[in-house]
């Protein structure tokens, strides 16, 4: 994916063709199949082997001719201090937002790149707490650092990451694109310190987050239950991220709790 998404010089392990056949099928469930073929072709082009030429033709089908990766550039969002948008569960941390945005817009420096890249980096943050890692935000935000990281006002970011209570949590997203897209300290002026066991916690939430994008065929036993008893479950994702964001870690798996309440037949 780094060698697809970033041109990354990266070394891959053998695999056989059940296992690359696997891959493509993670990467279409993931909306990253662009950047693995793009991959697999960049790779299969140095000649070493490792990529069957099987997998190589089906890459090549899935539209990567060019080994190139292209992501639509969307029109630059209009920021408005007389709207009220919801981006977290917590109201204190949403109201912080909304000032954020009402004190930029006001500001003599209005810097809209900064306020982009922070939504951004929001977007990141509350797919990792709603169901886990996802990796097309994560290339986006990485592609936006390493397009538009010069026009960005990193000390403004750094005041509002603060004030928002996201230190910790924005630098496990600065972890995860160091661990998968080999970016740099230096590029990434938002990435504090990540203890260890922070680091081993990633990680298996992102193998726990990989595990459900594959999940086993319900069995006849797991349809009648699922018929005996509809409720469904309020989402626990977030609490796996309580100790580095507790204000909405709390405040979302309370508001799960109410939806899945809310969503009983009576």
């Amino acid at each position: 994916m780094s060698i697809g998404a970033f041109g990354a010089e990266d070394t891959i392990e053998p695999m056989s063709e059940y296992k690359w056949n696997k891959l493509l099928t993670m990467a279409a469930k993931c909306d990253v199949q662009a950047f693995i073929c793009t991959g697999i072709i960049r790779y299969g082009n140095k000649g070493d082997g490792l990529v069957p030429h099987s997998i190589y033709k089906k890459a090549e089908i899935y539209g990567m001719k060019d080994g190139g990766v292209r992501i639509e550039t969307s029109e630059r969002p209009i920021y408005s201090s007389h709207v009220q948008v919801k981006k977290f569960s917590n109201f204190y941390v949403n109201r912080k937002y909304n000032q954020i945005i009402f004190n930029e817009v006001h500001s003599i420096d209005t810097s809209v790149d900064s306020l982009i890249f922070l939504d951004k980096l929001i977007a990141n943050i509350n797919a990792l707490m709603n169901s886990g890692l996802d990796f097309r935000l994560l290339f986006e935000l990485g592609f936006y650092l390493r397009e538009n990281g010069d026009k960005v006002d990193f000390i403004k970011i750094d005041g509002w990451i603060k004030a928002l209570k996201i230190n910790k949590i924005s630098s496990l997203i600065g972890y995860y694109l160091v661990f998968f897209f080999h970016f740099v300290n230096s590029e990434l002026p938002f990435f504090k310190y990540t203890d260890k066991k922070n680091t081993q916690n990633a990680i298996k939430n992102l193998e726990a987050t990989l595990a459900r994008q594959a999940p086993a065929d319900k069995t006849e036993n797991d349809t009648a239950r699922q018929r005996i008893n509809p409720i469904d479950k309020p989402n626990v994702n977030p609490l796996k991220y309580f100790s580095i964001f507790p204000l909405e870690a709390s405040s979302r798996f309370i508001a799960n709790i109410i939806k899945s309440l809310s969503n009983i037949d009576e």
